[in-house]
């Protein structure tokens, strides 16, 4: 080995993390989970052949799509056992800039909906999809036919678009209803928020058992504000920081210096709130606590 290969080997996994990152994120949805296959993958590429391999981009994606299929798998269990409702973890920061064509697939509902996907349906969709890989080339990397490719994306787009149809908040739209929400917390003054949610809006509170949270889903407009009417007492305890998410803004609510929870909104009209998640689990918190004490 030449003193030169180990660079040449980190320059190319450096070259390639952001997409592995992404993928993975997409795949498990945790930071630390995502991490974790980096590290795996990273731990396989040191020790490959170099001169071996034709397309160290290709090769570092198959190996990180491959890992975090192994590791969905093996979650199985743990996600079925989860104690109420299941989320992603908010992103802190951004992965892409607001007009990347990318950047729908981070979005809470769209990682709800490719749940519903078994593991390599949503490899396949994700590496078609998503980073825009040809069937040949996604059959390749999941050890398969380019026609099981099509049968895999077609599977988990069935699975994605079954949901309603969305649009995106813009950021000024998202500061406006966090700053309204904020209001009613603050004031008891509830009009402005209330007339920003849709009739079938929906809250979901993820505190995997390790943080108090709702055990089911509350839906309704009605229902939503006699929720956030019973926990005004608790929200507004807490100092609110206002941070740019990978999905667009969110508030964190910091007790003193620790992170206890962050709350980000949805919408299927790109104007109204249809979803509202709360992030409770300590777990999921963690990145989302570095961006906002820096910003």
């Amino acid at each position: 080995m030449t003193q030169a290969e180990p660079q040449a080997k980190l320059a190319a996994f450096e070259a390639a993390r952001p997409a592995m990152f992404g993928m993975a994120y997409r795949m498990l949805g945790t930071h630390a989970d995502a991490e974790d296959v980096l590290q795996d993958v990273f731990l396989r590429w040191s020790k490959a052949d170099r001169g071996a391999i034709l397309n160290p981009a290709a090769w570092l994606m198959t190996a990180c799509t491959r890992r975090s299929i192994d590791m969905l798998r093996s979650f199985a269990r743990a996600r079925t056992d989860y104690v109420g409702p299941w989320l992603p973890e908010p992103l802190a920061g951004t992965t892409a800039s607001e007009d990347d064509e990318l950047s729908f697939a981070v979005e809470t509902a769209f990682l709800l909906l490719l749940e519903r996907s078994s593991p390599r349906e949503r490899a396949a969709f994700l590496l078609h999809e998503v980073f825009g890989l040809a069937h040949a080339e996604v059959g390749a990397s999941l050890g398969t036919s380019e026609a099981a490719s099509r049968k895999l994306v077609s599977r988990a787009r069935a699975h994605v678009t079954s949901g309603r149809q969305r649009a995106r908040l813009d950021p000024d739209r998202q500061r406006a209803l966090l700053a309204a929400f904020q209001h009613a917390i603050l004031t008891e003054d509830m009009a402005a928020f209330s007339a920003a949610l849709a009739n079938d809006v929906r809250l979901e509170a993820d505190g995997g058992g390790k943080a108090a949270a709702t055990s089911a889903p509350v839906e309704g407009r009605d229902t939503v504000l006699a929720f956030c009417a019973h926990a005004r007492k608790w929200w507004r305890g807490y100092r609110w920081t206002v941070v740019r998410l990978a999905t667009g803004y969110g508030a964190v609510l910091y007790d003193g210096p620790v992170v206890v929870a962050t709350i980000w909104f949805g919408s299927n009209d790109g104007e109204r709130i249809s979803n509202l998640y709360i992030m409770r689990n300590p777990d999921k918190l963690r990145s989302v606590g570095v961006t906002a004490e820096s910003s």
